[in-house]
Formats: C-alpha cells, structure tokens, sequence
C-alpha cells in the first residue's frame, strides 16, 4: 500500500520554500481553473440565449482563442522584467474580464470579453509553469507541475457542481460568471507572497521576441510546435463540445452530465501525479506517448458511446492521458530553452497550441454540420498521431539543470 501510494507522490523531497511555492500556485490554480473553464462549461446555456448553431459556437470559440495570441507579449515581459509581476497582472486579468463576462448582452461582447480572459488565462499558466520549474530541483519538476496542473482540474470540477445553478432561469449562466470576482482579493495574499525566480536575472538580454523561433533553438521549437499544434487541434474540440453532446446530443441533464465528466474527470485527474511521476522517473518521451495513445483512445471513445457507463469509461481515458501529459509536456518545455528566452519560447508554444485549436475548432466548425460530431472528432485524431511522430524526434531532457547559462542536450 506504502508502495502503490509512493507513486503518486514526488520522487524526492522538496525544500521549504518550494512547497511554500507550490501552495501559492496551488490557491492560485484552483481560482483559474474554475474561471477558465466557465465558457466551456456553459456553452449550452449561452448558445440557447444567443439563439447561436453549433456551428457558430464553434467559430465564437475559435475567435476567443486570439486572446491566447497576444500572451506572448507577457512571455517578453517575463523574461525582461521577471516572473513574478506578469504572473500577478495576467491573474487580475482573467478574474475581470471573466467575471465581466455576466454582463455580456451580445454574442459580440461575450465573444470580446473572452479573448481578453483568453490572454490572461494562458499568460497565468505559462508564467506559473516557468516560475515552478525554476525552483524545484530536476527530478521533481514534472511532479511540481503536476500538483499546479491538480489545482487547475479541481477548479475545473467546482464549476461544474455549480453547473446545475445554469439551468435555474435564463440568467443562471452569468451568475457562474459573476462568481469569478471572488478570486479577486487572493491578489493580495499573492501579491505579497509569490517572490521572482531565483534563476531569474536581468542580464540575460531576455525580451526578444523572434529569438526562440529562428535561433539557435529554432530546431527543437519547430518539433515541439508541430506536437502542440496537432494535439490541440484535436483536444479543443473534444473538450469545447463534451457538454453539448450529453446535453443537447444525448439528451441529459445538466445534472446527469455533470455527474459523468466529473466522475471522468476525478478517476482520469490520478494522471497528474502519476504522469508526474513517470515524467520525472521514465522520462519526458515515453510518459507523453503512453499518455497519447490512453487519451486518444478516451477522446474519440467519449463521443462514439452512448450508455452512461460508457461514456465514464471514455471520459476516464481521456481525462487521464490529458493528465498525464499536462505536467509532462509542460516540464519538457521549460527544459528545452535557456532561461534568456524560457519565458518567450514557453508562450510561444503555448501561441502554435492556441492556432491548432483554431484550426481544430475552425474545421469543426465546417464539417459538425456535414460530418456529424463524432466523426469530426475521430478525424481530427489523426493530429494525435502526427503529434506522436514528433515526440519520437524532441530531445530527451530529464535531467537538465534551469541555471541561467543552460544549453540543454
């Protein structure tokens, strides 16, 4: 029992200050992933109120992901003027604009409001990651991460037990909105406890922006862009219509929805530590292909079931290989750059993520109608397997220091 409950835990202790690292990111996590997530979590009820088709929810979301573009600018402020500050003002930045969102009266200033949660939700991620991964020691990064990545899907989880308060009047999607200001004041309590990385200098000549895809580094930036390109291709339009499938696909409840991606999602949500743990013991490469292959089989699965048992064991799968990949892949991205444009590369990949989910929800938004949703879905898993290719190709980096000066392999 000791044994199987050392799996899940990291591989070596941490110091102090680290775990005093993690419970800040960890609070802060919980906040995002409930905010995050309230546009996905609510796409049934918004769709209905702004009289939109699948179709055009699909192009909304795929608008939306521009906000995710222009985060790059807080990846150069990131590695110019440290970690810390830009972390903390894309934080304010995701809490506002998404408890705005309440008050949106057109499909054209919800679809605004989002964009700019969009930029602050993914510079917060990215920024958080670089901040954990500069910390704590190589063989309990992937782990660190994993426990940051924990917090997101337990906030994530907590919007969707509020999720029934959408179905109580026309209005009960904004309120699911409207509840993101209480992150709001543990601003402050961050504010003055998140200290700037300690690998962090302002000497590095940090800040320029095209470095990562055309410099020395170009090379392994391009594999890991094709990686993150092809999985979110697919990933987006899986996790954006998943709701509107069991509800307006299947014809369940909200409540009897709920139930089976959160029952997916707290069994698939192990993938985490575990993915944490194989990353910081197996490697980067073979953690992330198992955790493929496990959440391409659950994605596509998910949306050819209909029986609820079914349907929990394919939310399962996928929920568990996205776990497992998420802190993985996020380790191996912050080990293939030196700390100079660590920041700028990390958001970069982030960027060609966002552009494959828009050309995943773009697709989808011209072949749902025609095709159906299920074999949009399998289709755009063949951008799984082209993401496998390109893993097989990424150096490996476990074991890669985070010093200022580092090179990698």
């Amino acid at each position: 029992m000791r044994s199987l409950l050392r799996m899940f835990g990291p591989v070596s202790g941490y110091r102090r200050d680290d775990w005093r690292l993690l419970g800040l990111m960890y609070l802060a996590g919980l906040f995002q992933g409930y905010v995050q997530t309230q546009a996905v979590n609510t796409l049934p009820f918004v769709r209905l109120t702004f009289e939109l088709s699948k179709a055009d929810m699909s192009y909304l979301f795929a608008i939306a992901r521009i906000g995710s573009l222009v985060a790059v600018v807080y990846a150069v402020f990131g590695d110019r003027w440290g970690r810390r500050g830009p972390f903390l003002a894309a934080y304010v930045m995701l809490m506002v604009a998404t408890g705005a969102t309440a008050a949106a009266f057109s499909p054209t200033v919800y679809t605004a409001l989002q964009v700019v949660a969009r930029m602050g939700s993914a510079a917060m991620a990215m920024l958080a990651t670089v901040l954990l991964a500069e910390q704590v020691n190589w063989n309990n990064r992937a782990w660190a991460i994993s426990l940051y990545s924990t917090a997101v899907a337990l906030g994530s989880g907590a919007g969707l037990l509020a999720l029934p308060i959408a179905q109580t009047s026309e209005a009960g999607w904004r309120l699911l909105f409207a509840a993101s200001v209480a992150g709001l004041p543990i601003y402050l309590w961050l504010r003055g406890r998140v200290e700037e990385s300690r690998v962090f200098r302002f000497d590095t000549g940090g800040g320029r922006v095209f470095a990562p895809l055309f410099g020395r580094f170009a090379g392994r930036f391009w594999l890991a862009g094709i990686y993150s390109l092809s999985v979110s291709a697919f990933s987006a339009v899986a996790v954006t219509f998943a709701l509107e499938r069991l509800v307006n696909g299947l014809g369940l409840t909200s409540s009897a929805a709920a139930r089976i991606l959160l029952i997916g999602g707290t069994l698939g949500g192990t993938g985490f530590f575990l993915g944490g743990r194989m990353g910081d013991t197996l490697g980067r490469k073979p953690a992330i292909l198992l955790s493929l292959v496990i959440g391409l089989a659950g994605g596509i699965g998910f949306y050819w079931a209909s029986s609820e048992d079914l349907l929990i064991v394919a939310a399962t799968l996928s929920a568990f290989g996205s776990s497992a990949a998420i802190p993985v892949s996020a380790a191996q991205r912050t080990e293939l750059f030196p700390t100079a444009i660590r920041a700028t590369a990390t958001q970069w990949l982030h960027t060609v993520a966002v552009l494959g989910s828009i050309i995943g929800l773009t697709i989808a938004g011209t072949t749902i109608e025609t095709w159906s949703l299920p074999l949009t879905v399998t289709g755009l898993g063949v951008g799984v397997v082209v993401a496998m290719l390109a893993q097989l190709v990424i150096p490996e980096t476990l074991g890669d220091e985070m010093g200022h000066m580092t090179t990698n392999r």
